[in-house]
């Protein structure tokens, strides 16, 4: 008893922390709306009084002895004011239940129990695709064959867990929507959404509904009003669920970034470390009186980073090589672009080495010459990757494998 009054006590104040953190967090979360110009509806900072909207509430059937008595999760759902918990025993009445009263949340074990899901959407009726099914189940929950056919749409479970803690967070959103909005979900037709509840309620009742469904979008004056369909089925512009996230709700306001459609301009560059076998390295005078470099310059257009670092060198310092190893992939985002650098290491091919360096001045380069590593003390440098990968490769540091850096259709590397 001392222990299982220590269980309850330890849920009570996890309920507690919750309840006071969600309520903090947004005040009574953001529900006021107003109406633009061109018609459509926009967030703004909600009032705490909730004067324009209902107070939501949701009703919650935990099925099943081994959901019903699960501590945890009955006092953090009962901690909400807003939330009517009832249960049903044995699991197997549920149908009969549902037929007589109907619930907004419906709770049970697959694991104790099996696959409800479908028996409860169809005791459902009219409001099958409404009634939000949380599979509540340590196995089911860790397995991932399980967690697939658990939620398999149509008539799947909408959530498989075995965190009190996300229950709350899910059956705390379905309390919180809104009651007399003007707007209907169009997977469900559930009603009296404002854009931004709406905005939530797909995604957590209808996410694995097809990318290629074709819905409607129902919020006023959208550019996309007309039915949205895609045949492929990765992330598009008019797939509902990419349409709704980056369209509506807070990015629809202007208020939270909206996903990158556009591609970002990546400019991709290849630097080579070059090695000979008497273990001198490969240095590059650059123009304008800059020094000397690593054999390095940006990729051309339609060229892979292995073929331009080969130009490269070949260009830069007039010797063939072969690239052995990766020393360094980098990625630098700014505002508007992003730069690639990949460091290769490389030596001269058997005809490389006999050959003569490049001493004829051009756009490339002045020309370029062999050194030790002690001889970049006091040389003029462009940058301080020579300082940096000279000792580096000479002390037989790592170097990765070529096949790191390749196309997206290269097989695997072998071990």
């Amino acid at each position: 008893l001392k222990e299982s009054a220590v269980v309850d006590e330890r849920a009570r104040r996890r309920a507690r922390r919750k309840k006071e953190e969600f309520e903090e967090e947004e005040g009574v979360r953001m529900l006021h709306k107003v109406k633009t110009l061109g018609g459509r509806t926009k967030s703004s900072k909600r009032s705490t009084s909730r004067s324009d909207a209902s107070v939501g509430s949701a009703s919650v059937l935990l099925v099943g002895s081994s959901v019903v008595h699960a501590q945890e999760l009955t006092t953090v759902l009962k901690s909400l004011s807003n939330c009517k918990v009832a249960t049903c025993e044995p699991a197997s009445n549920v149908g009969k239940t549902l037929n007589s009263d109907s619930f907004d949340v419906v709770v049970f074990d697959a694991d104790k129990d099996g696959d409800l899901a479908h028996t409860i959407r169809s005791a459902a009726g009219a409001r099958k695709d409404a009634v939000f099914v949380v599979v509540y189940a340590e196995k089911a929950a860790a397995l991932a064959t399980e967690r697939l056919k658990l939620s398999a749409p149509p008539t799947g479970a909408n959530m498989v867990t075995f965190d009190p803690d996300d229950v709350f967070k899910a059956v705390k959103l379905i309390c919180d929507r809104s009651q007399n909005g003007e707007l209907s979900c169009p997977y469900c037709a559930a009603s009296g959404f404002f854009e931004d509840d709406l905005w939530a309620h797909v995604p957590l009742f209808h996410i694995n509904s097809r990318s290629d469904a074709k819905v409607a979008c129902p919020v006023a004056g959208c550019e996309s009003k007309t039915q949205l369909e895609l045949a492929p089925p990765h992330r598009s512009r008019d797939n509902m669920h990419v349409h709704l996230r980056n369209e509506h709700g807070k990015p629809g306001a202007g208020e939270a970034p909206k996903e990158a459609r556009a591609p970002t301009p990546v400019w991709p560059f290849a630097l080579i470390v070059v090695r000979n076998r008497r273990g001198k390295f490969l240095l590059v005078q650059q123009f304008a009186a800059r020094g000397y470099w690593l054999p390095g310059d940006r990729v051309n257009p339609a060229e892979d980073l292995k073929s331009a670092a080969l130009r490269i060198v070949k260009e830069q310092a007039g010797i063939d090589i072969e690239l052995t190893g990766v020393l360094r992939v980098s990625y630098t985002p700014q505002n508007d672009f992003a730069r690639m650098r990949v460091i290769y290491v490389g030596r001269p091919t058997h005809d490389g080495e006999a050959q003569t360096l490049k001493t004829v001045p051009d756009y490339l380069s002045v020309g370029a010459v062999w050194v030790d590593v002690a001889e970049l003390e006091g040389l003029k440098t462009h940058g301080d990757e020579p300082r940096e990968w000279f000792p580096y490769v000479a002390r037989g540091a790592y170097v990765a494998p070529l096949e790191i850096m390749t196309s997206e259709s290269a097989p695997v590397m072998k071990l």
